[in-house]
């Protein structure tokens, strides 16, 4: 049986403390923070197993909040890997942006950071979605951060998140990105909530809109902020036609746990505070050594054991959800995020029916534009 890849990046979860209360956070708030001790012990894990595998080891700090940590543990540690080890480590980090400055900037810039900035869009979203702990909202912090980010990191994507109370305002949210002069966005419906029929409306004109800037905007030789969901939904439609004219179902690595981030198949892992390896980082506050997505710790390595098992219980009966035999889709459908199936419903591969229902509004706005379906208002908005 062949090996399964050397764990050589982690998300290093470096606290679960936040200074933000988003309403929709999956992280536990729990008063646990790592040590520069373990985070040093994490890095020489990776190390050696990059050094084995002959390539470049990498850290994403994450959290919580893990610029709370900046002067405790990230800073030393990369001073410690580039300067006293000498080490070629790439570093990132996944931030909500409020507690960078100037100097926590310049200081990522030197050491070749990457960046994921997480957060909502425009102000009524954000300040409602991501408040302080003080419960005021968060966005007028970042409104003179967010300039010295997209300088440092133009091609920066910002991460948000969508919620039935605001969701009706993310088309809002895009354009204000786009304006600021963001050239990529995510955005995922919270998939832990319930999402009623006028939550589901809202958002749906919102993908609508976009769908129809998009199709305006290259009509008229105009780079559109992108959105790399819709972008995978455009790839799916050639795929679905590719499997059809086969027979194929499921037949691509990505349908299977092989393919799948977040279940110990590949290279990428997340550390806990205590050194604990998870399969996703997700699960660092949502488990402990009894969690089927723990699968070893960075003082005592990687268990292959544990991997295959969790890859196993994956694979065992497949992605499923409530409407797959209705569901255009089916064919090709990658089973969504373990980590989020297993906290909404207990299987790591039983997928909420709003991820469902989302991928299939993605498919058909992509259907609707590639057939020269008619396009919703916002090309008034190309140029920002």
């Amino acid at each position: 049986m062949r090996r399964l890849p050397l764990i050589t990046s982690a998300m290093l979860v470096v606290t679960h403390g936040c200074n933000l209360r988003c309403r929709y956070c999956f992280v536990k708030k729990e008063p646990e923070s790592m040590t520069l001790a373990t985070a040093k012990a994490a890095a020489r894990f990776l190390m050696d197993n990059a050094r084995a595998a002959g390539v470049t080891p990498e850290i994403n700090f994450f959290g919580g909040e893990p610029l709370l940590m900046f002067d405790s543990v990230m800073k030393p540690l990369v001073e410690w890997v580039h300067g006293e080890l000498g080490e070629a480590m790439r570093f990132s980090v996944t931030t909500n942006g409020t507690l960078l400055t100037p100097e926590r900037i310049g200081f990522m810039k030197r050491h070749g950071f990457g960046l994921l900035l997480s957060m909502d869009g425009a102000a009524p979203v954000q300040d409602y979605n991501r408040p302080g702990a003080d419960g005021r909202g968060s966005f007028e912090r970042l409104r003179p951060i967010v300039p010295r980010v997209l300088e440092a990191w133009p091609g920066v994507t910002l991460r948000m998140t969508a919620i039935p109370a605001t969701c009706e305002r993310t088309w809002e949210s895009i354009m204000w990105a786009a304006a600021e002069g963001f050239r990529s966005f995510f955005v995922t419906p919270n998939v832990f909530e319930p999402w009623d029929a006028a939550a589901r409306a809202a958002l749906e004109r919102c993908m609508a809109r976009y769908a129809g800037y998009v199709a305006e905007s290259e009509r008229g030789g105009v780079r559109p902020i992108r959105f790399s969901a819709f972008e995978q939904a455009r790839s799916d439609l050639k795929e679905l036609e590719r499997c059809e004219r086969a027979g194929l179902r499921r037949a691509s690595p990505r349908c299977r746990a092989e393919g799948k981030c977040g279940l110990g198949a590949s290279r990428f892992a997340s550390v806990h505070p205590d050194g604990g390896l998870y399969a996703c980082q997700e699960l660092t506050s949502n488990g402990g050594e009894e969690s089927p997505f723990y699968i070893g710790s960075v003082f005592g390595g990687a268990d292959e054991g544990r991997r295959r098992a969790l890859m196993a219980s994956y694979d065992a009966a497949g992605a499923r959800g409530e409407y797959c035999a209705e569901c255009e889709l089916d064919r090709i459908c990658d089973g969504g995020c373990a980590a989020n199936n297993y906290l909404a419903t207990g299987a790591v591969n039983v997928l909420p029916e709003v991820y469902c229902w989302w991928r299939r509004l993605l498919l058909r706005e992509a259907k609707r534009i590639s057939e020269g379906g008619e396009d919703n208002a916002g090309g008034k908005h190309i140029g920002l």
